[in-house]
């Protein structure tokens, strides 16, 4: 009833007609309203941090796991020769004597492979320059020639037995990542 009365008065006036003022309603200030916050958003996000707090845990105790394994001393004993370092020849089973040994040869000679098999290499040392070394002398020195002559086993130079393939020599189990090298896995 007012504001009919007061533009009666502006247009006898020739006053502007108010405009009414616009209704004030509370706004929140903050962008979450306490109707927001119910148990399934609190529920969520906890689940959240304490899904990053356990990530961050899982990802501490494998680090401290690798270091204590990699302080811990290896000592089994290599499943392949039982610690033995060596291991009976596949190809003589153990005799020093390959009855297809002659053949071998033929055919390595036919190839252009000529020489006789040597556990002799040459390492390039960077203060002494080249060197010639044996594989495995101190280990192979315990066992003995077992045949010579014609039909030697050529796997194993008539010992019988060959160096572990597994544990390299040593008699000890290699741990898992001992074994593989990045190179492994490179095309």
């Amino acid at each position: 009833m007012m504001l009919a009365a007061s533009a009666v008065l502006c247009s006898a006036f020739m006053l502007p007609t108010p405009v009414p003022a616009p209704e004030t309603h509370s706004i929140a200030r903050s962008g979450i309203s306490p109707q927001m916050l119910d148990m399934d958003t609190i529920g969520g996000i906890a689940i959240a941090l304490g899904g990053v707090g356990g990530g961050i845990a899982l990802i501490a105790l494998t680090e401290k796991a690798g270091q204590r394994n990699e302080e811990a001393a290896n000592e089994q004993p290599c499943v392949v020769c039982k610690g033995a370092r060596v291991v009976t020849c596949p190809v003589c089973q153990g005799t020093g004597r390959d009855q297809y040994a002659d053949l071998v040869k033929g055919v390595r000679e036919a190839a252009g492979e000529v020489g006789e098999k040597t556990t002799v290499i040459t390492v390039d040392d960077w203060e002494d320059g080249p060197k010639q070394v044996e594989l495995f002398k101190e280990i192979l020195s315990k066992y003995p020639v077992k045949y010579s002559g014609s039909g030697t086993c050529i796997n194993c130079d008539g010992r019988g037995v060959i160096v572990c393939d597994n544990c390299q020599g040593s008699g000890l189990q290699p741990r898992f990542l001992e074994r593989y090298s990045p190179d492994d896995f490179m095309d």
